[in-house]
């Protein structure tokens, strides 16, 4: 395994994790700030994921043309049609996904989004045992029941019309399909990056390809584009939202390059992480209510995710304490008779 609290990061490491944390945590918040009072989005969504997936492609483009002419053309890639077809798979998925975000942050908000995110956690341990035959142990699964009662405590409260979760029900039916998604496609995306030796940004261009051709069907499915022209990708759009597509942009590219370099592990402690961020700045920035089910819920899902991650560490460490008082035991009795023997043999 990639990551490891005993290995720890290199720098290349460190900054992808830091940039996944940092980009998780503006996404979801972004989001909201561009919800309009009446609680709508006063542009087309769909422009958002189609502006980001142009601009990965450019820029990975570019960086992929930077190492071709480092290498004098002697870079080798892979680029067969199953490699190529390979990637369309994560792809489809991630379009889908950041598609739904924009719903079920509307439906839920910044803070209580980013605390079900944690539902990622489960799903992408089953998608792992299915996909990756990876297997976990009996303390791992303990701790996904735990997180998933954790996010269920979190929701709960006084919500709209005196219901008991503080969201509505198609924001919590599409956050779950959108877990099942977004590990699916994180499971898919590591499988591609990590097991064809190629370039990692050729690897992003043909990701990003396939992700541009799935939201330009998305942009001109309604027909709107051709019946008003180019204008309609543009409406509606202000600063906010141009900083949510560099947004989308960078944190699509620090995803790959986590997935790349570390691994869905620390995908999603970035995630956790985030999580706590988030919670304070939609308090303090957007007025939502403090509630003691949101900071009981933090705290399970950290307590559960550091045990899932380092429930063995811990246990064998456990076990070395044990083995080194044994040990020092062993010293002090075999101590206690060699300086009785001395006694002996200088008593006769």
């Amino acid at each position: 395994m990639v990551f490891s609290a005993k290995k720890g990061f290199t720098s290349l490491q460190a900054a992808a994790f830091s940039a996944q944390l940092v980009l998780t945590c503006s996404v979801s918040l972004l989001t909201h700030a561009t919800i309009s009072p009446n609680g709508k989005y006063a542009y087309k969504t769909v422009t958002i994921p189609f502006f980001a997936e142009v601009t990965k492609l450019a820029l990975s483009s570019t960086f992929f043309y930077n190492d071709y002419v480092q290498s004098n053309g002697q870079l080798q890639i892979e680029r067969s049609s199953q490699t190529v077809l390979t990637a369309a798979v994560p792809a489809l998925l991630y379009f889908v996904s950041n598609n739904l975000n924009f719903i079920i942050i509307r439906e839920l908000g910044a803070t209580n989004f980013q605390l079900l995110n944690n539902l990622k956690i489960l799903s992408t341990a089953i998608f792992f045992r299915i996909i990756m035959k990876v297997d976990l142990n009996k303390l791992q699964w303990r701790m996904l029941v735990l997180l998933t009662i954790r996010c269920t405590v979190s929701q709960l409260g006084q919500g709209k019309d005196g219901h008991v979760l503080v969201g509505s029900a198609l924001g919590y039916g599409l956050k779950v399909c959108n877990a099942c998604l977004t590990a699916m496609s994180s499971v898919f995306c590591e499988k591609f990056l990590k097991h064809l030796p190629n370039n990692f940004h050729f690897q992003n261009v043909l990701l990003y390809s396939w992700g541009v051709l799935f939201t330009t069907v998305s942009v001109v499915w309604d027909g709107e584009l051709f019946s008003k022209g180019v204008e309609v990708l543009f409406r509606g759009h202000t600063a906010l939202t141009f900083m949510l597509i560099c947004n989308y942009a960078f944190v699509g590219i620090a995803t790959s390059g986590v997935m790349k370099f570390l691994d869905n592990i620390a995908k999603t402690f970035a995630a956790t992480g985030a999580m706590f961020i988030v919670a304070t700045l939609s308090i303090v920035k957007f007025g939502e209510p403090f509630r003691i089910e949101l900071v009981l819920g933090c705290l399970i899902a950290a307590v559960a995710v550091d045990v899932y991650y380092h429930g063995e560490l811990l246990l064998d460490k456990k076990k070395d304490d044990d083995f080194l008082d044994d040990e020092e035991l062993v010293v002090v009795q075999g101590s206690s008779s060699t300086s009785r023997g001395e006694e002996k043999n200088a008593t006769i």
